[in-house]
């Protein structure tokens, strides 16, 4: 998702304005991006790649000292203890309707087969070898990793991470599957969408989701690499972060955990976030970078720059347990030059139940302000029926922490429309002097774990004035 893969959105979005002066800029992007996919549609597939695996030679895989397991979906060559393998055959046909829902279903095979795929879990590589069941050749494997109808894959520490890694390697034979690995999708989505399908829980048997909590999913860690931000030599943060990076990687190869961290948050919150669900809904149905850039086409510049506010938004709120219906910073809320009211001051609510909030105002060139709060918020744990619930003033009270910082504490950020930096979480309290550079807008939230505002109550008043002003 460059700036190639909506150009065309953009010509016909700025044509309307010039025609219309705006008033049907959707109907056009609408229409775009119907003729750009109606031009890939000699693209998709009528029939599924033929089917390349190799027969198994069960007597000689068994004589290796590897057993097969079999179901509908999957067929199982592992050495690992029969514990760690029995169930995962059955696994994978219970995730097969989720990939249909979600990816959209499969081209008929030509031979009318159902889809099944080969998967190697390995314990001793060598057995493997000896069997004759690797590629020829160095065919190195980091962790997992999928050719054709076929994957190999490392065993794993963790239940919960062999599981999930098996998963992402299923997604990525069943995206292939009609064209193979020519025109694929950008990495950051192929490899976002693979590892948000393959997050799950058991109980009950739920796939895509966001884990509520650590425990349970040990080795995934995904949210953790989000949040630690990568430090250069000289102690400033690391590039790479920002959207735009993840959009355009200076390395085509994922080698970095912190890549697949990056490609799952993305594709998560384009399909979760409510403002951002309708206009990449078709990005859930596409195979090739052909039919990607037709998905894409009526983004626009406006709608991208927004998404990379968000961003880095999310970067700070993401935990277990995020709460979408109140952590969401929104999409598009309404702003106003603050050059243009600050002759006098301006008062700002901060609701306890939400996350990151708008405060309303961007600055266009840099600027001092003052800010100061009252009021009081009641902040109950999630969950938790009779605990106490906490009151705070803006200062925040130091009976318990969210991310270092007291609870209730009132927070700024300073978030860049064009950003080159992350920006960082300022801890406001009852009053604090910020310089803010051109271009940013200031959004404000009152401290606590993202997944605990359910039942939070009050709200702070923040009042807003220029420092020249005192």
């Amino acid at each position: 998702m460059n700036s190639v893969g909506w150009q065309a959105g953009e010509q016909m979005e700025c044509a309307a304005r010039e025609i219309t002066g705006g008033r049907y800029v959707r109907l056009l992007s609408f229409v775009v991006q119907a003729i750009l996919l109606l031009a890939v549609e000699p693209l998709l597939a009528q029939v599924r790649l033929s089917d390349d695996r190799p027969s198994l030679d069960v007597a000689a895989l068994e004589a290796a000292g590897l057993k097969v397991y079999r179901s509908r979906h999957l067929v199982l060559v592992s050495d690992a203890p029969t514990e760690q393998c029995q169930e995962l055959p059955a696994l994978v046909d219970r995730f097969y309707p989720a990939l249909q829902q979600t990816l959209g279903p499969l081209s008929p095979a030509a031979d009318g087969a159902e889809f099944q795929v080969t998967g190697y879990l390995m314990d001793a590589r060598e057995r493997f070898q000896q069997a004759g069941v690797l590629p020829d050749g160095e065919f190195v494997i980091r962790h997992g990793r999928h050719l054709g109808y076929q994957f190999w894959m490392n065993n794993q520490p963790s239940d919960y991470y062999r599981r999930h890694l098996l998963l992402h390697e299923v997604v990525h034979c069943y995206l292939m599957c009609e064209h193979g690995m020519r025109d694929i999708p950008p990495l950051w989505y192929t490899e976002g969408v693979a590892e948000m399908l393959a997050t799950h829980r058991l109980q009950p048997l739920q796939f895509g989701i966001l884990p509520d909590q650590l425990n349970g999913f040990e080795g995934w860690g995904r949210i953790a690499e989000l949040r630690r931000r990568p430090v250069e030599a000289g102690g400033g943060v690391a590039e790479g972060v920002l959207l735009d990076d993840v959009l355009n990687p200076a390395s085509r190869i994922f080698l970095s955990d912190l890549r697949y961290a990056q490609g799952w948050g993305l594709v998560w919150l384009l399909r979760n976030h409510p403002e951002l669900q309708r206009p990449f809904a078709g990005l859930f149905r596409v195979r090739t970078r052909a039919q990607f850039d037709a998905a894409t086409a009526g983004i626009s510049r406006e709608q991208l720059q927004r998404l990379g506010v968000v961003w880095q938004l999310m970067l700070d709120s993401w935990e277990e347990g995020f709460d979408p219906e109140r952590s969401f910073p929104p999409l598009a809320p309404e702003w106003r030059l603050w050059s243009e009211d600050s002759a006098r001051p301006q008062q700002v609510q901060v609701r306890s139940e939400q996350g990151w909030q708008p405060s309303g105002y961007w600055f266009d060139v840099e600027t001092r302000i003052r800010l100061s709060a009252g009021g009081r918020s009641v902040l109950q744990p999630a969950g938790e029926n009779g605990a106490r619930a906490w009151e705070s003033e803006p200062a925040g009270i130091t009976i318990d922490y969210a991310q270092g910082r007291p609870l209730g504490e009132l927070q700024a950020v300073l978030v860049q429309r064009k950003p080159s930096v992350l920006p960082e979480r300022i801890s406001v309290g009852a009053g604090s002097e910020l310089r803010v550079s051109a271009g940013s807008e200031l959004w404000l939230r009152i401290n606590d774990f993202e997944g605990q505002r359910r039942g939070n109550s009050g709200a702070y008043q923040v009042r807003l004035q220029s420092v020249s002003d005192r």
